[in-house]
């Protein structure tokens, strides 16, 4: 059953009161410009962050502004928390909202954790086996719009840029050939779907829509038009690894960076230009830690991807408008149990969010200081996504 729990938010409206905003900066930020020990005022209107809360069964509404400020925290940014899946059945994994801000999408998926969640204290076999779906959400009313239950695993999400459709991935498994699912967000109805390989994990779509990638996690790269997706797919995926993971495109660009999990351990830059015959440019050090996705920097030549160590999560951003790519940051947070199975990036290009669910936290990355902030999620589980609206 659908629950909705809110906050009263503070009102700046009085002559006194926007003085308190201004000396304590809690009504909005510039995230672009403003440093991390201060925000900048230029709304009443909070920036608001979304956060798939998955064993809870949640997506929790924040003001952003609270979860960067020094001093802000969680109880004090709590906007609303809606339940949308039952107990028993599986949570939210992943949300991705449209560029517009009007809806999002919500995957309802245990995601890798089967295969991963005894590394971080997770009891495997009481996971959910039931409720795997894609939801579409009305993020003004807060309502679910449509619920398209699967019985695979979804795992990736990317939205058009004209907001009109959604692309999913969904695993599959060692006899069985993952896919992607293509949904309308307007019709509220599936209207494309194909076959990849087994076990299918990152998706992305550039900026401009006219290349997609997805990741057969032992088979590779595949490239396809998101205009024409079963008939423009790679016949032949380019093998980069034992086993390759997340992917996302450059922004502005037709080149991509892939993570590597395994054999190599390491990030992959390639040139997507022709669907037919992609390149590799540069493909960076094996590391001891495990990439599992990458996000890209918005409006920047960057990427940040998050890799799990037994006990420890080292977050790497890369400059990658050259060849080799240029460590911005190199940061290792220890004392941790996370198998980030997202990453995002604030539209400002200023902040990285990584969930931390077995160790109930998030964090926050500042890309232009390296530093990083860790909450304390509720006493709870933490999220395993957190991606702020535009």
């Amino acid at each position: 059953m659908r629950t909705i729990l809110t906050r009263d938010r503070p009102q700046c409206g009085s002559l006194l009161g926007l003085l308190i905003v201004l000396a304590i900066s809690n009504c909005a930020l510039d995230e672009s410009t403003t440093p991390a020990s201060s925000t900048a005022l230029t709304s009443t209107t909070p920036t608001v962050a979304l956060s798939a809360d998955w064993l809870n069964g949640s997506v929790t509404w924040l003001d952003l502004g609270q979860l960067i400020t020094p001093g802000g925290t969680l109880d004090r940014a709590l906007i609303a928390k809606v339940n949308i899946s039952t107990e028993g059945q599986q949570g939210p994994l992943q949300l991705v909202p449209t560029a517009d801000g009007r809806r999002a999408v919500v995957l309802l998926s245990s995601g890798v954790m089967a295969f991963v969640g005894a590394r971080l204290g997770i009891d495997t076999e009481s996971l959910p086996a039931t409720g795997a779906a894609v939801v579409i959400m009305d993020l003004k009313t807060r309502e679910i719009l449509a619920k398209f239950p699967v019985q695979d695993t979804p795992i990736m999400a990317a939205i058009a840029p004209d907001s009109d459709r959604v692309f999913v991935s969904l695993l599959g498994g060692a006899a069985t050939n993952g896919s992607i699912r293509v949904y309308d967000l307007e019709m509220l109805a599936e209207v494309d779907r194909a076959e990849i390989a087994p076990f299918v994990e990152g998706l992305a779509l550039n900026s401009s829509g006219t290349r997609g990638a997805v990741i057969g996690a032992t088979t590779g790269l595949y490239l396809f038009d998101p205009n024409n997706l079963a008939g423009s797919l790679s016949p032949t995926p380019l093998k980069l690894a034992d086993d390759s993971s997340g992917v996302a495109f450059i922004a502005g660009t037709d080149r991509l960076v892939v993570a590597n999990s395994r054999n190599p351990s390491n990030y992959v830059v390639i040139d997507a230009s022709n669907l037919a015959t992609p390149v590799v440019l540069d493909e960076g050090d094996a590391v001891d830690e495990v990439p599992f996705m990458v996000s890209a920097v918005p409006g920047r030549e960057e990427v940040v991807l998050p890799m799990a160590g037994d006990n420890w999560l080292r977050l790497i951003h890369l400059n990658v408008s050259q060849t080799p790519a240029d460590i911005i940051h190199d940061v290792r947070v220890p004392d941790i149990l996370t198998f980030p199975q997202a990453i995002t990036v604030s539209p400002g290009g200023r902040y990285a969010f990584v969930g931390a669910a077995a160790s109930k936290e998030l964090l926050i990355l500042d890309l232009m200081t390296g530093q990083v902030m860790r909450h304390a999620w509720f006493d709870d589980l933490g999220p395993t996504m957190l991606a702020v609206l535009p």
